[in-house]
This record gives structure tokens, C-alpha cells and sequence, in this order.
């Protein structure tokens, strides 16, 4: 059954208007900037996607969904400028490099938006469709020991309409509304890291004019 609901969702999307708008519940930050450090700290980032409510040991991870956002998190966090070197590759990580562990939960409210993509596909779509998606992320920063220094966490959600009413609005893909709603949200984890202090910058030297 759940295939089948899957598999109806999937013909909606491919052959009728789908349209998704971001809630912003996470307003969007603007970054310290850190131009003055010479010494930024070099962080190695966790990111893990999981489908299923936040912490529960019920939650699947999904592969797919983490390395096709991969892309747009290196571009957040290279474009964030609070950082030396960074890297999403676990071999890549050395001695006395800050760790943060991502982690991105999508949980739908309940099982409702499915049923109603299902009603749409076998109504050829006359019946128009809404779906929720809720996205919870947190991020906890880890020293060089491993020791936790500060842990945080966001909510935001997506929605979206399918059904062929929907066809003038198709510009709106869950794809851009996916990548605004997740650079929001590491924007503002990342802020919030930055100010509890927890990370060292070392500034840069001023230079004594010559007589």
C-alpha cells in the first residue's frame, strides 16, 4: 500500500503542476564576518539525512538526500567565510580540526499529505493536493578532543501543492525551496555557534609603521 502511494505521488509530480513554497520559520542571518582573523579555525562536518522524527532510533537514514545536498552545504559554509579549511570528508579530517555533526530530520506531520497526492493521481489530478513537509535540524560543535562545546537546533517546513491547477506556479520546484529553506537554517545554526565563543580566531597582527 505504501508503494502504491509512493508510486501515485511519483505520477503526480511527473505529469501534473507542482508548486512548493518554503513557512520561513527561520528568518534569515546575516554572518559576523571574519575578514580581520588570519587564523580561522578548520572544521570537518557530519552531515547525515534521515527521514523520521528528530532523535528517534525509528529514523532511516537517506543516502541520497545528503549527497544531493552536499553541494549546496559546501557553498554555505565556503560563502559563511568563518572558516580556514573545511571539508565534508571523514580522511580529510586532521589533528586538532573542529568537528560538527549536521544532522537534517524530514517528518511529515502525519500520514495525511501522502493520502491526499494519492487522491489527486487517481482523480487525474482535478482534486488539488497539499502536502507538508517539516524539516528539523540540529548542530552539535565538538573541539579537537572531541568534547561537545555547543549543541542547537531549528524547525522549518515546506509546502506543497500538486494537481494541474498548479502548472502556471511550476517555477516554485521543491528543489529551490528545499535549498532555501536548509541554507537558512545552517546560516542560523552557524551564527548561533559563533556567538557562544566557542571557537578560537586568532586576529591578525598589526604592523608597526616604520619611522
Amino acid at each position: 500500500m505504501q508503494f502504491g502511494k509512493i508510486l501515485a505521488l511519483g505520477l503526480v509530480l511527473a505529469l501534473g503542476g507542482c508548486a512548493s513554497f518554503t513557512k520561513d520559520e527561520v528568518a534569515p542571518v546575516t554572518l559576523p564576518s571574519m575578514a580581520n582573523y588570519a587564523n580561522k579555525p578548520n572544521v570537518y562536518v557530519d552531515f547525515d539525512f534521515y527521514q523520521g522524527e528528530p532523535n528517534s532510533a525509528s529514523a532511516v537514514e537517506m543516502p541520497q538526500a545528503r549527497d544531493q545536498l552536499k553541494p549546496q552545504l559546501q557553498k554555505v559554509l565556503t560563502d559563511s567565510g568563518l572558516f580556514g579549511r573545511v571539508t565534508l570528508d571523514e580522511f580529510q579530517k586532521q589533528p586538532g580540526d573542529y568537528s560538527l555533526r549536521l544532522k537534517m530530520y524530514n517528518h511529515p506531520p502525519n500520514a495525511g499529505s501522502m493520502v491526499l497526492a494519492f487522491i489527486s493521481g487517481f482523480s487525474m489530478m482535478i482534486i488539488p493536493a497539499y502536502g507538508t513537509d517539516q524539516y528539523t535540524m540540529s548542530l552539535e560543535t565538538l573541539d579537537g578532543h572531541g568534547q561537545t562545546l555547543t549543541s542547537a537546533s531549528n524547525h522549518d517546513a515546506i509546502g506543497t501543492w500538486v494537481g494541474i491547477w498548479f502548472i502556471p506556479l511550476m517555477a516554485n520546484t521543491p528543489k529551490d525551496a528545499v535549498n532555501d529553506t536548509f541554507t537558512r537554517q545552517v546560516n542560523a545554526l552557524l551564527k548561533q555557534m559563533v556567538d557562544n565563543n566557542n571557537l578560537k580566531y586568532s586576529a591578525l597582527q598589526t604592523r608597526t609603521p616604520r619611522a
